[in-house]
This record gives structure tokens, sequence and C-alpha cells, in this order.
């Protein structure tokens, strides 16, 4: 074979050659990138429990690992426990928190069941498992962007040293993000399907739950401000829209909407539109619930009857809309006094 001959092949093994130190080069800055991001994780994940112990709280896995190579990070905790000078303690059967080693501000995080939750100076106990558990958090410059939180097949169990609930649903949801059209305004959605209250087997619907609250001003709370923090910043007078909270038992719906406002000693007051779908039977429904020598059905009873006059079709269901005022948390109708909303925060925190 001639030497012109042996020139394509050895400029193709050449070349070969070539393309495979690139690959190698490349693998190995790759690697040695991922494993630099890996360290200062590490590092950034010490000094966040760092900083929790130095407030009081102390958190710790049974096995806490970080892996995903090469594409991602995946942080791994196991029996995830955490307990603060006051001897309150929660703990979660693992979870995991994933993102895209291109895209570090998007994560995605999985609870694995169960949880548990002890109180001992109020002396709560909880207890809850789910089929899953995700949550996807995206994160802007500074401050949390967007918050998108489900659980399937939800089951709580719930008491105190007085009461005690037992709950299951299919789905319950919450979402959070910056208002789009409103600078410094943020929107809160829940959502919670075929609630049942298996601890009040009086009421044998299950029940769905929709909320949609809006808090101008409440951006700060993306960034990690806490609602007292929130509260004085807003000149002791944080508002709060509570644009839907709607709840459908059976063929009986309770909507609610109005104005609120979180006052500087934690009340909340403000005024509330109620309208009551199908009210005979949302009362009957709900009337094993009140003590026989409770006179506050009948009360309620007779408010519900004066307004019929004034019912209206919403949505094909015979409807009545009674104004609500909240005042430092006596919720009242009328002259009748409903109940105490219990405050956000005390006065002294």
């Amino acid at each position: 074979m001639s030497e012109n001959q042996n020139k394509p092949a050895k400029s193709s093994r050449r070349r070969y050659i070539i393309l495979l130190c690139i690959i190698f080069l490349v693998i190995a800055g790759w690697s040695g990138a991922w494993m630099f991001g890996r360290s200062i994780l590490s590092d950034q994940l010490d000094q966040q429990l760092q900083a929790m112990a130095r407030g009081g709280v102390d958190v710790s896995c049974a096995d806490l690992s970080i892996g995903g190579y090469p594409f991602r990070y995946e942080v791994y905790c196991r029996d995830l426990v955490s307990r603060d000078q006051t001897g309150a303690a929660g703990s979660l059967g693992a979870l995991n928190a994933v993102a895209l080693i291109y895209n570090p501000r998007h994560i995605i995080f999985e609870a694995h069941a169960p949880a548990s939750v002890a109180e001992p100076l109020s002396g709560l106990l909880g207890e809850m498992k789910w089929e899953t558990a995700r949550a996807s958090v995206k994160f802007s410059d500074a401050a949390l962007g967007a918050l998108d939180a489900v659980l399937q097949k939800p089951e709580a169990a719930v008491e105190n040293s007085v009461s005690s609930g037992l709950f299951s649903a299919d789905k319950a949801e919450l979402h959070l993000r910056k208002t789009p059209d409103q600078a410094d305004a943020v929107d809160g959605f829940v959502s919670v399907d075929a609630l049942q209250l298996k601890s009040l087997p009086e009421i044998g619907e299950t029940i769905d739950l929709r909320g949609h609250l809006q808090v101008p001003g409440g951006a700060a709370l993306l960034a990690g401000a806490d609602l007292v923090t929130l509260v004085r910043m807003n000149d002791g007078r944080l508002p709060v829209k509570l644009v839907l909270m709607e709840t459908v038992i059976g063929e009986s719906r309770l909507g609610a909407s109005g104005d609120l406002v979180i006052n500087g000693n934690g009340t909340l007051s403000g005024n509330v539109a109620v309208t009551i779908g199908n009210a005979d039977g949302l009362l009957q429904m709900l009337k094993p619930l009140f003590p026989p020598q409770d006179n506050s059905f009948s009360l309620v009873e007779s408010v519900v009857q004066s307004l019929k006059a004034a019912e209206t079709d919403v949505e094909g269901v015979p409807s009545i809309t009674l104004p609500m005022v909240i005042d430092e948390g006596i919720v009242r109708v009328g002259f009748l006094t409903l109940g105490r909303v219990p405050p956000f925060f005390s006065a002294g925190t």
C-alpha cells in the first residue's frame, strides 16, 4: 500500500483520538463541576442546620446523602426529626429534594409518610399519612417565586387535652405565588377534595373546600418575613382580601368573600358576605352537632328563616346572603354572636 493511501487512515485515527480526548475532557470537567457544586451544597446544608440549632431548633436525619450525578442534585433525608427548646417535636419518614444542575432555582420535594407532631405546652398530638406528597418550589433572586404542593389520599389524626379528630380526603392542594398584576401582593389558593370528618359520623357527606386569599403588601412573606413582622411593617393593620371561601356539602353550599385585616394584637377584623345555598338542608345536616340544651341552633335557624324572603337563585340553588362582621376575632351576624376566631399570634410576640 502506498504512503498516500495510508494518509486518510492515519488522519481518521487521529480525529477519532482527538474526539475521544475531547469527550474525556468534557466528562472530567463536568464531573469536577458536579463534585464542586456538591461540596457547596453540602456546606450550605451544614450552615443551615447550624443556624437552626443556634435559633433553638435541632434538625437531624438518620441518613443524609447527596446524589443525582450527572444531571441533577438530589438530597435525601431519612427519618427527619426536629425539636425546639419548648419540647415541641416533629418527624417525617423521609424527604427528597431534587434540582436539575442547569436549573437549581426550581426544586421538587417529595415527602414520605408518616409524619407526626407533638406540642407539650398545649397537649397537641398529631399523626398523618398519605399516598404521595409532592411540592414544586421556584425561587427568584432573593425570595420564593411560586409554591405548588399536592397531597394524594391524606389521612390525619389530631388530639389535645379536650378533643380529638380523625380526617381523610382524596386530595389536598396548596398554591402560593406573587399576584401577576399587583406589585408586592401575594395570592394563596387551597383546596380539599372529598374531605371526610370521620370523628363526626353525624356528617355523613363528604366536603369539598376551596379558598383564595390575596395579601396586598404580602410579598415580604415570600422573602422569609414572618406574619408578626409583616403586620408591623403595615402599621399594625395588614389587609387580607378573602376572594373566595367555598364549602360544598351534599346539595348545600356555603360561600364567603370580603375584606379583612390582621390587627397588631393578632386578631382578625373585617366584613364578610356569606352566601348559603340550600340553607334548610345545611341546617338539618349540622343540627346534630349542637348540644341539645344549647339554643344557638334555634337562633341561627331563626336568622336564616327571617332572610328566606330575600332568597335568590344562584346556579340553580336557592341561596341567601348574610352580612357577617368580625370585630377583633368576635364573629357576629346582626345581633347574634357565632363564635370567635383565635388570634394568629399573641400581642407580646
